[in-house]
């Protein structure tokens, strides 16, 4: 990348004192601030839906984000001479948040409560609409791979022991993915996506430990307080205007399977989160109807049937015996959660 990226600075207005790798690209140290380099895989109209809904946030208060740094001809994006494109954002030295320290998780918790509060009324151009998929085809598509994946495996001689488990498991997990799939239509999970698309709220789609990136006074102050300078969201790839709690179900299941679901963990999740912006009564039945669907149960389920039936990764064994594992005080904790 190195040899390729030379090209691509020369077009933009920044002098670069020195570079190392990263995640995904490079960092640059520049006379206009640290800066990160990287591929750009989607198109420049993507990047100007992105680019205005960073924009309006400034506006809306909310400082830290990767904002894109235009080139010389004012443009998201540049290319080099075989036709590769590339961005550069503002970047933050900071590092990526721990979903194992209690005080990160916190912190992390009230930054998304910021983030959502940032990212009402964003207002785009006709035609720059990026929406959320629709959860209740997603479950009803998922749920028909469950039975069809089970039924395939009713049929199969010679079953590895990680077939054995998986069918011995599978109706459970399959009641489980019907009733979720139920109750988010009793919910009526479109009538809630229309009024959030409406209010102009956009979801950040990837709200995950690396794309939270936190000072040591975040991290510090998570248990007491929230330094709105301390952390900064970057990486806007999959934001899309739909319902903002799906972004909190994403970070509360991400943090509870580490945790093992410890419904105390949980509850401060929440608490955190409110303290900022108040879930209403549809939002916390809509968390509460994400989190029981057995997501990572068809994952595993769906990379099973997508590869190679003779070489089952003793992986998918030990993720299904961890699934196992966590089931019961997951019910627990979405028992309690039903009454916080």
């Amino acid at each position: 990348m190195e040899d390729r990226s030379g090209e691509i600075i020369s077009q933009y207005d920044i002098k670069v004192c020195r570079s190392y790798r990263a995640r995904g690209g490079m960092i640059l140290e520049t006379n206009r601030g640290l800066k990160f380099f990287g591929p750009c895989p989607v198109s420049e109209r993507r990047l100007e839906f992105e680019d205005t809904v960073k924009q309006q946030m400034r506006e809306h208060g909310y400082p830290n984000t990767d904002c894109f740094v235009r080139n010389c001809e004012q443009k998201l994006s540049s290319s080099n001479n075989i036709g590769e494109r590339y961005s550069i954002r503002d970047w933050f030295s900071m590092e990526e948040c721990s979903l194992r320290q209690e005080g990160s998780i916190m912190a992390a918790a009230r930054n998304l409560a910021l983030l959502h509060q940032a990212m009402s009324g964003i207002k785009t151009q006709e035609g720059e609409n990026y929406l959320s998929e629709d959860v209740q085809k997603v479950f009803e598509k998922r749920n028909r791979e469950l039975k069809h994946v089970k039924s395939f495996l009713v049929k199969r001689k010679n079953k590895s022991p990680f077939e054995v488990k998986y069918l011995n498991c599978c109706g459970e997990f399959y009641e489980e993915a019907v009733e979720a799939a139920k109750e988010l239509e009793e919910l009526d999970w479109r009538a809630l996506f229309e009024e959030n698309v409406a209010c102009g709220n956009v979801v950040h789609g990837n709200y995950t430990y690396h794309n939270i990136l936190m000072g040591g006074g975040a991290r510090q102050q998570g248990e007491r307080g929230h330094d709105a300078n301390a952390i900064a969201t970057v990486n806007f790839e999959k934001a899309v205007f739909g319902i903002q709690v799906c972004d909190l179900y994403q970070y509360i299941r991400k943090v509870m399977e580490k945790n093992n679901w410890q419904y105390t963990i949980g509850a401060r999740i929440l608490d955190a989160y409110e303290e900022v912006r108040a879930l209403s009564q549809r939002e916390h039945r809509l968390l509460v109807v994400l989190l029981a669907y057995p997501e990572k149960f068809w994952k595993i389920t769906n990379y099973y049937y997508n590869s190679r039936k003779s070489l089952i990764p003793q992986k998918n064994m030990e993720k299904l015996e961890m699934l196992l594992l966590q089931q019961k005080p997951k019910k627990e904790f979405l028992q309690k959660l039903c009454h916080f």
